[in-house]
């Protein structure tokens, strides 16, 4: 059973909001605590290793996976529910699972029945699609990363994911995995994509039922000869299980079933999709004994909170970031994640943490002008030598090769430099390394990731430098608590910056632009309100959690929804709050307005329609799945999807059903395109659909070469649309036949705009396109930091078009 160690000296009693009650688990990268939160909710802390986190290349990786990390939900995930970036160390909060590891319970208590392993990987499945669908690739799913609870499996361990189709950014030093439960392309050092984790589920089946993995035991370079040369050994398997177990294990990653596939096998036909969920109802999933273990276990009353003692000086007891915890031989008593002592190294380093003591660096207000805001692209490590036959004497892991970078190749000459910013040749708008050169410059955007320690992962974080006459000085040697910017000197020249403006973590929010204001959302759990022409921030608006959604704009208020479950209403002048609704579940759809009511799809499966003035609830419509789509209204009809496939239309008076249309079961979270009495929506089934407006019956399907979580925009009788498959299409809108399809150089997650004959789009490489419309021809492009998967927008009046990226940044660009 699990034990909580007590805290030592050296522990913080207090980390962010979090009083810390024992420890989980330590190692190498860090130490995991228990905490309970201010409301009483246990918490799964992780705290970085200091040392580690002086490795720049250590957090720039962490950065981008955990960005992407806190993007993966579903329920058999353990999610982030809260970070420190600017903490010094750095620390993330998790969900904290009562239960035991899948490894415990098997060492234990012996291997498992068949019908037990198969409802096991019908959750593991589920929870591996939630985390690609998010762009990640776990890449360490091994049984200890399985934590068992009597509703279910939770996949947890996300520290040392990458972005599926993004940057490699692997350590020399490092073979990222468990041996035994690592899939061939890791060993060898090809790229792991989705099927990767295919692989290694497979592998933990076997474990699950016969106690051992499916390459035997022995040493880590015996291992990896086995992974990368000899079949696996599937005897001991049930008959009903080998088959899909041999299909998870086979060699060749193209091979491997889909996690859609595998749920159809392990659930059984008559499971519906997206209700796996059933088969964990009550217990009778579970071996008999493992059941009494588990309800031990989580029948355990957590530790008691300790209570509080003296706070080392300086102690900010609300928000003790960016500080390291005390070391034991120099305070005796525990501390909390508070200020470093006067005379460390930050003091005199230019380069180190700022003091919690200075105003704290506002990671929103910094407002770069760029000439194209590329950054060097990460080729990541070139494919390893396969292991050594295992009577080599050699154990050491497979060699990588060595990190390396390269330039976009897009950037244009550099503006010149105003007095004391960045020089020598150095562009100040590069987004992550774009640290400025010179005395008291802010530090550019680094971060850490922290491969597994215990049983979460973590989330980015980042640090500054101190502020002296950075962007956020007013020129009278005060902060004026936004970003000081101009518009670029560089002509107006098509693809060329005006400004960007920096945020404090990635956004995947799509801006909206409405009288000279972008509004736009950061996963900071921030809204912001910022001046079109200039790029300053005119005001922000703190939620509870990350802001995917995208605002709507109406009569001078701003509607948005945040992952804290509400739809606010802001008033678009001032940033304050005029009313919150609360819905039942996180909210990632985007509202749309219409005739005095704001529509807005939830997590907790309802369409919600609520009074525009006072915020109230008209009435509720559920859809049966998720609602992550957002909606569109059209003729007195609300039009969204769900996350079982389903295109609902919907009376906007009465939220009534008008009809269902069913795609392939996978999801529909493209916004609905209604024109002439079709309705057009795409589905992660690889299709685009036309649907009659009237009848819900399908009139045409257009198949992509992938998933389309893009929003197909209609214009003059064609269909523009991009897809997984990296392709932007032209679809003749009566007939459905392509006219031309563009093939962009990463996958498109985002959504076309259109204006004046040009299509803008970005891709999952972090490039953005500008492409002629009528002959599906590239006009110019330009580079970002990180992917694009919000839509932009243009600005007719402003001759601009604005897009947000994961660099943590939102662009105007020239048209």
């Amino acid at each position: 059973m699990r034990v909580f160690e007590p805290l030592q000296e050296s522990d913080p009693q207090q980390v962010g909001h979090y009083r810390i009650l024992a420890r989980l688990g330590s190692g190498g990268m860090g130490v995991v605590y228990l905490g309970r939160s201010r409301a009483g909710r246990a918490v799964a802390v992780k705290v970085v290793n200091a040392a580690l986190a002086g490795d720049p290349e250590f957090r720039l990786r962490f950065a981008r996976e955990v960005a992407l990390a806190r993007t993966v939900s579903g329920f058999f995930t353990a999610g982030v529910i809260d970070a420190d970036m600017e903490g010094s160390p750095p620390w993330l909060a998790t969900a904290y699972v009562a239960g035991l590891s899948l490894e415990e319970i098997i060492e234990e208590y012996g291997p498992w029945p068949e019908t037990s392993v198969r409802t096991l990987g019908a959750g593991l499945a589920e929870a591996l699609e939630s985390i690609h669908t998010a762009g990640v690739v776990h890449r360490d799913l091994k049984p200890a990363n399985v934590l068992l609870a009597p509703d279910g499996p939770r996949v947890i361990d996300f520290g040392i994911s990458l972005a599926v189709g993004g940057a490699r950014l692997t350590r020399t030093d490092a073979l990222i995995g468990t041996p035994g439960f690592m899939s061939p392309e890791q060993v060898v050092g090809d790229p792991v994509g989705p099927p990767g984790d295919v692989f290694c589920l497979g592998a933990v089946l076997v474990y699950a039922a016969t106690g051992t993995g499916p390459f035997g035991t022995g040493s880590a370079q015996s291992l990896w000869y086995r992974i990368a040369n000899l079949e696996p050994t599937l005897d001991a398997l049930p008959a009903g299980l080998r088959a899909v177990v041999a299909q998870c294990l086979d060699k060749r990653p193209e091979r491997r079933p889909t996690t859609e596939a595998l749920l159809g096998e392990l659930a059984g036909p008559d499971t519906a999709r997206g209700s796996v969920t059933e088969l964990f109802a009550d217990t009778a999933w579970l071996p008999e004994n493992v059941v009494d273990a588990l309800r031990a276990g989580t029948a355990r009353p957590l530790p008691a909170t300790p209570a509080p003692t003296p706070s080392v000086p300086g102690d900010d007891p609300v928000r003790p970031a960016a500080a390291t915890v005390p070391r034991a031989e120099a305070e005796p008593t525990r501390a909390r994640v508070g200020p470093k002592p006067p005379g460390s190294p930050a003091d005199t380093d230019p380069e180190a943490v700022p003091e919690p003591g200075e105003p704290p660096r506002n990671p929103v207000s910094e407002v770069t002008t760029d000439s194209s805001g590329a950054e060097p692209q990460d080729t990541g490590a070139s494919a390893v030598p396969r292991p050594a036959a295992p009577d080599s004497q050699d154990t050491r892991p497979p060699e990588k090769a060595p990190f390396a970078t390269e330039s976009s190749g897009l950037r244009t000459p550099p503006t010149q430099p105003r007095s004391g910013e960045a020089g020598d040749g150095e562009d100040p708008g590069d987004a992550v390394t774009s640290r400025r050169r010179g005395v008291s410059r802010r530090q550019a955007l680094i971060a850490l990731r922290v491969l597994g320690v215990a049983t979460l992962g973590f989330a980015g974080w980042r640090l500054f430098g101190d502020g002296d006459g950075d962007g956020d000085d007013d020129g009278r040697g005060e902060r004026s608590g936004g970003p000081v910017g101009s518009p670029s000197p560089l002509p107006s020249t098509p693809g060329s910056l005006r400004w960007s403006f920096t945020t404090g973590e990635f956004v995947s929010s799509s801006p909206a632009v409405v009288g000279g204001v972008v509004y736009c959302g950061s996963g900071d759990n921030k809204l912001y309100a910022i001046d079109a022409a200039t790029g300053r921030r005119l005001w922000e608006f703190t939620t509870r959690d990350k802001v995917f959604s995208s605002p709507a704009v109406a009569d001078g208020i701003v509607y948005v929804g945040s992952g804290d479950r509400n739809l606010y209403a802001i008033e678009a002048a001032t940033g304050r709050q005029r009313w919150a609704f609360t819905t039942g579940g996180w909210v990632r759809s985007s509202p749309a307005v219409d005739d005095g009511t704001v529509y807005i799809g939830s997590g907790d499966k309802n369409l919600h329609a609520v009074d525009l003035v006072t915020g109230r609830q008209r009435w509720r419509y559920s859809t049966g799945a998720e609602v992550n789509s957002s909606p569109a209204v059209a003729d007195g009809t609300v039009y969204v999807g769900d996350d079982d496939g389903r295109l609902h239309a919907v009376d906007a008076a009465t939220g009534r059903r008008r009809w269902t249309f069913t795609t392939t079961p996978r999801r529909v979270r493209s916004t609905p395109a209604v024109e002439d009495g079709t309705v057009y929506v795409s589905s992660y089934d690889k299709h685009l659909y036309a649907v009659d407006a009237a009848t819900g019956k399908q009139r045409w399907t257009f198949p992509t070469g992938g998933r389309v979580p893009s929003s197909p925009k209609v214009v003059d009788g064609v269909v523009y649309l991009g897809s997984i498959d990296r392709n932007v299409y032209a679809i003749d809108a009566a007939t459905g036949n392509r006219r031309w399809a563009f093939t962009a150089g990463a996958e498109l997650y985002s959504s076309p705009a259109i204006a004046d004959g040009v299509l803008y789009i970005g891709d999952y490489a972090g490039r953005f396109y500008a492409i002629d419309l009528a002959a599906g021809r590239e006009r110019w492009t330009y580079a970002t930091g990180d992917k694009i998967t919000s839509d932009p927008v243009v600005g007719i009046a402003e001759g601009t078009v604005y897009l947000s990226s994961y660099d943590t940044k939102i662009y105007a660009l020239h048209v």
